[in-house]
């Protein structure tokens, strides 16, 4: 996405387009690996940005409030974020830590007549495919093998 469609597409959902709000959408939009907010940080600071965690924490706030981003929480130690909205699930891999996406049917819940429903959540578990390779293949490393 090029720097005219982020700052029309910040102004749409009623952001203001300051540099920072475009770098941080900027890293999301073209890193889908569902970074938390030290990730960014720390990737804005090796990049040579002028950012603060805080104002990084602020921003990804901001962004979902807004609609442009959603809080992935299928990790239980911290909160991830995902600039793809639209409806669809996450699985976890148990030994990398790896998110993957993954589509999923419209959502029905029975039993929940007159009920405002403002999210909803598809968490999957379980051992990734590379994971699994590398099990069977007997390699005994805990490497992060994931991007």
């Amino acid at each position: 996405m090029d720097l005219k469609s982020m700052t029309q597409e910040l102004r749409c959902h009623g952001l203001k387009s300051t540099p920072q709000r475009i770098w941080v959408y900027d890293y999301m939009c073209n890193h889908k690996t569902h970074p938390d907010a030290d990730e960014i940080y720390s990737a804005m600071a090796e990049n040579g940005y002028s950012i603060t965690r805080a104002t990084v924490y602020n921003i990804l706030q901001s962004f979902v409030k807004a609609g442009l981003l959603i809080e992935v929480k299928a990790d239980s130690t911290r909160t991830r974020y995902d600039a793809n909205t639209n409806l669809h699930g996450h699985f976890i891999c148990q030994s990398c830590n790896c998110i993957y996406d993954f589509k999923v049917d419209a959502l029905t819940a029975d039993g929940l007549n007159n009920f405002d429903i403002l999210q909803k959540d598809v968490y999957f578990s379980g051992i990734c495919n590379n994971c699994k390779n590398i099990l069977n293949k007997g390699d005994i490393k805990n490497e992060k093998i994931c991007l």
